[in-house]
């Protein structure tokens, strides 16, 4: 009997552990897509000088993304750096909880691309 228990109790670890490791790939996987959309949204960023409603078009149906300006203003002048955040909500699998919002800063160079 206490062997029995013994390994239903084991699957019931090596599930919870499985599924953790599902949270960890899925999560590495949304932020390495979020790191390729942001070299397209800088190219995008740096040919009109500002984050528009079609880059935030853009991002949101790439990955279901939102983007934000890291200061107050949404535009600067040629040359200067454009900081912005890349921010998406990832859902755990694991367990019930807050989603977790993961952010990347990323800068574009103003009319860098003419």
């Amino acid at each position: 009997m206490a062997s029995k228990l013994g390994t239903l109790l084991s699957m019931v670890l090596v599930y919870i552990a499985f599924l953790f490791g599902v949270d960890f790939v899925s999560i590495q996987l949304a932020y390495s897509c979020m790191d390729s959309l942001a070299t397209s949204v800088s190219y995008k960023i740096s040919k009109s000088g500002i984050i528009n409603d079609e880059i935030k078009e853009y991002v949101r149906d790439s990955i279901n993304a939102e983007i934000e300006p890291v200061g107050l203003s949404y535009s600067y002048e040629e040359g200067s750096t454009l900081g912005y955040y890349l921010i998406k909500e990832y859902k755990f699998v694991s367990f019930e909880r807050d989603p977790l919002e993961l952010r990347i800063k990323r800068y574009a160079v103003i009319n860098l691309y003419k």
